[in-house]
């Protein structure tokens, strides 16, 4: 498997993982359709950008996610649980962004 391609498959491994921070109605609605859009999003930018197109889209989909996540959770009334799961799973995108990262520097040869 190309990097590229082992970057891709990781990052929509992470990013459905990540929709457990919505609420379980919301996710049952709209989860794959939010998965598919952004598999579609990883590999443009990918294709344009390289590693660094897919940066860019971690980027602006973690800020979105954050506060869609929070918005969603406000009108199904579970807000507090929101709260509490928010910053566990900041923590282990966190660390797997960089063991991601540490595998692709890897598998580069470039050190």
């Amino acid at each position: 498997m190309s990097l590229s391609r082992l970057a891709l498959h990781i990052s929509v491994g992470i990013y459905s993982c990540l929709l457990i921070i919505y609420p379980a109605n919301f996710r049952r609605e709209f989860g794959e359709e939010m998965i598919a859009v952004f598999e579609d999003m990883t590999k443009d930018a990918m294709r344009v950008r390289g590693i660094w197109g897919l940066v860019g889209v971690w980027h602006t989909v973690l800020y979105e996610l954050w506060s869609t996540a929070g918005e969603q959770h406000l009108l199904a009334g579970s807000y507090y649980r929101f709260h509490k799961i928010k910053n566990r799973a900041l923590q282990a995108v966190l660390s797997l962004i960089g063991l991601v990262g540490g595998l692709v520097w890897l598998k580069s040869g470039k050190h």
